[in-house]
């Protein structure tokens, strides 16, 4: 006897030393689950190719997380003085990039097409969107920027698909510290109230405690150290699980010792027989569940895998229970239970006692009551699930302010716009490229369900229609029409151009006439000039005389004098005049000689004018003839397509958007979608599976038909997780249901038993899950059920409510020496561990109610679901099991007591 208090004090002091250990090694937990917690969807998955492509983006904004900083001024327009204050903070943003992590932003009022899509249509919000690099914490990052982009006067608000997950990373770690504490206070109470004293509860939290802290720290340092699947839900389960079947253990075992006790066992031997009865139990049953949570291995998704941490932990509570609490059984024996002095065994419960023989008198209409009461419940439900992780925060996070006000105040789809990815093997900025691409931006836009598509060809959501063939004719035509215009003008010259040369052809003669009078003029002047002095005076005397007057010697020798002296100035005078009559008289016949030649030449071009305006005619008519089959065309759907001159690709304004929807080495395109609804809704995500063999289907064919096609965003994002769970929780759920069932072959001996078992879980799993969801519509305000409350809730009720049947089948093969029929038997066993199962159900479910202050919507619905699916166990299993071993067995019971009896 003292080697087996000496055996386990040993086990005391070893797990002493264990619990301190995985106290020094406990890495930092937060910062693993925000690292390494998040969901992990295959590298194949389009939303994870587009997240590969976009972190080789370029333009240095690759592996970056799009974050959005929303200013809202309520329901008033934000005025001068409040946008003055907000592009203080944009430019207090843009000039300390680098401090605050921001590799890219795009502000409402930078260019055009900004300004449509970042300012609501009210005026009263806009947005600011952030590249923000992934090399820090989204804590961190989100931390800093809702200091930084606070605004007197403005409601600022920082969201994105990342914060939103990280705050709901931040939402569970705070419920799980209130579910931790909850948990234990519960558990204490309902231990005190059960065994009547407060050694008992503390022992049992003792035991369940180092189990938790043990397996916590391992799983933990797994993920740390060996890529070990975690989740934001790993630590709340191991938490709930572990003290919850941990407390349902400790009650069976503590009642087997006290049972024991009561034999007038000592303390040592009762711990001994007890450890061997209640342990054989404890065994089997953790065993099943150690199984349910292993086999979540197997699964493909990580959020399922990461169960596999409760597995672990389900393995040191069982190595816990069996080491630790024998010590505390032989040294302290009844002492445990002080002060409470009634040893008497566990006596039967008359509510399972009541439900098991009626249900062996009546079996048939037992079974077809609980159809009758499960099957429309089961019937109603349907498997319509909730994606949006923003239902799980509370609505007074911050991010979820934010989300919400975009949707208000922009489309829904804007708060979460989805991005394609066309990668290339070549430059597509290029006119070929940029033609494919600017089509498929049309077709897109014409699809329902989306709002607004953006392109590098139409960054603003809206085609440039210089850009377009329609557009270029249009001004085609109208310079055309402009030519033709002047052409008539000239025609019309032309055509009258019929010159009359006779005016000419006379001024040519009239030109020549005066010629030859100038020559006889100047020919006179010269006869005239040749007269002396002396002649002239003599012609004078002769005059004067002739008057009667004749002059004197002394007037005729002064007159003499004068003539002599005018004769020599007008013989300069006129030799002057002589030399000018002579050109001028040269030059006048000049004219005439080239009027004659131009009057020809006249003639001549005359004659070529005529045939010019008829080749007018013909230019104009053809001109014309053109110009009427450009505006058809124009006015056709043909002129709709995308043409880009050299000169406008070659732009600075075209540069911008290259930069902004091609990658930095131009063999990358995206295009961005904002869908006229939310963008996590089911519709949601329908469109966008359809969109990207909408895309391949429209380049197929193109220059661009063997490119890499990717959706990225929260909406592909999530189509992705819908897909991934949907398919691998049928795939999970079997091979878990496969587990269980290997453990009850073994463990119950028979073929049919778990059967009858795993049949009874499913029909409360699925009664529990359409009762949750009305509870949920109803109380929470919620109409559908989270994406993966289905599946947790189905693991903590087939793994865990597994034991409350193999309690009761253990005790049915316990009295099969006893009892003489089985009828008698499963009564019996019925009557006797029903306390054991309501006290274990009660534990249990008070465990996972305290998962409902945590404010965490898939952790409430889970408690929702687990409870009422505890409630139904706690009624059906002594209605189904009963009626179905009365059935299957009693009749070979008679035969084999008829047998013995001759």
């Amino acid at each position: 006897m003292p080697k087996f208090v000496k055996k386990y004090t040993g086990s005391l002091i070893a797990w002493i030393v264990v619990v301190i250990l995985s106290i020094v090694f406990l890495p930092n937990m937060s910062s693993l689950v925000a690292q390494k917690g998040q969901t992990k969807i295959p590298s194949s998955s389009q939303s994870q190719v587009a997240q590969k492509i976009q972190e080789k983006w370029g333009h240095g904004i690759g592996n970056t997380m799009d974050t959005v900083i929303v200013f809202n001024n309520g329901n008033k327009k934000i005025d001068n003085n409040s946008q003055q204050k907000i592009n203080y903070t944009i430019n207090k943003l843009r000039d300390n990039k680098k401090n605050y992590g921001i590799k890219g932003i795009t502000a409402p009022y930078d260019n055009d097409a900004t300004k449509e899509q970042l300012i609501s249509k009210d005026k009263t919000t806009e947005l600011v969107q952030l590249n923000v690099t992934k090399d820090r914490s989204i804590q961190s990052v989100n931390d800093q920027l809702k200091d930084v982009v606070k605004t007197g006067g403005i409601n600022t608000y920082v969201t994105g698909g990342d914060i939103l997950n990280d705050d709901f990373r931040v939402s569970t770690e705070q419920g799980i510290q209130k579910t931790e504490v909850i948990a234990a206070i519960f558990i204490l109470i309902v231990l005190i109230i059960v065994f009547r004293s407060p050694i008992v509860p503390l022992v049992s939290l003792l035991t369940v405690g180092v189990s938790f802290i043990v397996s916590l720290s391992i799983v933990m340092n797994l993920v740390q150290y060996y890529g070990f699947p975690l989740s934001n839900f790993t630590r709340v389960f191991m938490v709930v699980v572990l003290f919850g079947i941990g407390t349902d253990y400790n009650i069976l075992l503590y009642n087997q010792f006290k049972e024991e006790l009561s034999r007038g066992k000592d303390k040592v031997t009762a711990a001994i027989d007890a450890r061997k009865v209640a342990g054989k139990t404890i065994l089997y049953s953790g065993s099943s569940v150690l199984i349910g949570f292993a086999v979540l291995a197997l699964a493909k998704f990580s959020i399922y895998q990461s169960a596999v941490g409760v597995a672990v932990g389900v393995a040191v509570l069982l190595l816990v229970l069996t080491t630790l609490n024998p010590f505390f059984m032989s040294v302290m024996g009844k002492g445990m239970f002080w002060p409470s002095k009634n040893f008497d065994g566990e006596g039967e419960n008359k509510f399972w006692r009541f439900l098991s023989s009626k249900s062996v008198k009546w079996s048939i209409p037992a079974i077809i009551l609980v159809l009758i009461a499960t099957v429309p419940f089961m019937a109603s439900y349907h498997n319509k699930l909730n994606y949006d992780n923003s239902v799980e925060l509370h609505d007074n996070v911050p991010a979820k302010k934010g989300f919400q006000v975009v949707q208000k105040h922009f489309s829904k789809g804007t708060a979460e716009p989805s991005t394609i990815y066309i990668k290339a093997n070549k430059r597509l900025d290029n006119e070929k490229s940029l033609n494919e691409l600017d089509r498929l931006t049309t077709q897109l836009s014409k699809q329902e369900g989306i709002k607004t598509v953006a392109s590098v060809t139409q960054p603003s959501g809206m085609p440039i229609e210089q850009l377009y063939v329609n557009d270029q004719l249009d001004t085609l035509t109208g310079k055309m029409k402009t030519a033709i215009s002047g052409l008539n003008t000239i025609q019309k010259g032309t055509t009258n151009s019929n010159f009359d040369t006779t005016p000419l052809s006379d001024i040519g003669s009239s030109v020549k006439s005066i010629a030859s009078s100038l020559n006889t003029i100047n020919a006179s002047s010269g006869q005239s000039s040749s007269m002396s002095g002396q002649q002239i005076l003599q012609s004078l005397q002769q005059k004067m005389t002739a008057a009667k007057q004749p002059l004197s010697a002394q007037q005729m020798q002064i007159v003499g004098a004068t003539l002599q002296g005018i004769n020599s100035q007008q013989q300069n005078v006129m030799a002057g005049l002589k030399s000018q009559l002579q050109a001028i008289a040269a030059n006048t016949q000049n004219i005439g000689n080239n009027t004659k030649s131009v009057v020809a030449q006249l003639k001549e071009t005359q004659q070529k004018l005529a045939k010019a305006a008829q080749g007018m005619n013909k230019v104009n008519k053809g001109i014309g003839s053109a110009n009427d089959y450009l505006k058809t065309l124009s006015d056709s759907k043909a002129s709709d397509s995308f043409n880009i001159p050299e000169t406008v690709l070659k732009s600075d304004t075209f540069k911008n958007s290259v930069k902004s929807y091609l990658s930095q080495d131009k063999k990358i395109a995206k295009i961005t979608v904002v869908l006229d609804k939310d963008p996590s809704s089911e519709a949601a995500m329908n469109e966008i599976d359809n969109l990207q063999t909408k895309v391949q289907n429209n380049l197929s064919g193109t220059d661009l038909a063997h490119t890499t096609v990717a959706i990225g965003g929260q909406t592909a994002s999530t189509s992705d997780t819908r897909h991934i769970a949907s398919s691998d929780f049928i795939r999970t759920a079997v091979i878990m249901v496969v587990g269980i069932m290997i453990a009850l072959l073994i463990i119950t001996r028979s073929i049919l038993q778990p059967f009858y078992i795993l049949g009874t879980l499913l029909i409360a799993y699925v009664t529990s899950l359409s009762i949750t969801k009305l509870i949920s519509s109803s109380l929470l305000g919620q109409n559908m059920l989270t994406w993966n409350t289905p599946f947790f809730t189905f693991v903590m009720l087939i793994a865990l409510g597994v034991d409350y049947s193999i309690f009761l089948m253990m005790k049915y093969r316990e009295f099969g020496n006893v009892d003489s029929t089985a009828s008698k038997q499963i009564i019996h066993a019925s009557a006797v561990i029903g306390t054991v199962v309501i006290s274990a159900a009660i534990i249990l479910g008070g465990t996972f109610a305290a998962l409902m202050p945590s404010g965490v919507l898939t952790l409430i619905q889970v408690a929702i679901g687990v409870i009422v699916g505890l409630i139904i166990l706690v009624i059906i299993i002594p209605m189904l099991l009963p009626s179905l071993i009365k059935l299957t067995y009693d009749n070979k019971s008679k035969k084999h007591e008829a047998k013995h009896s001759k």
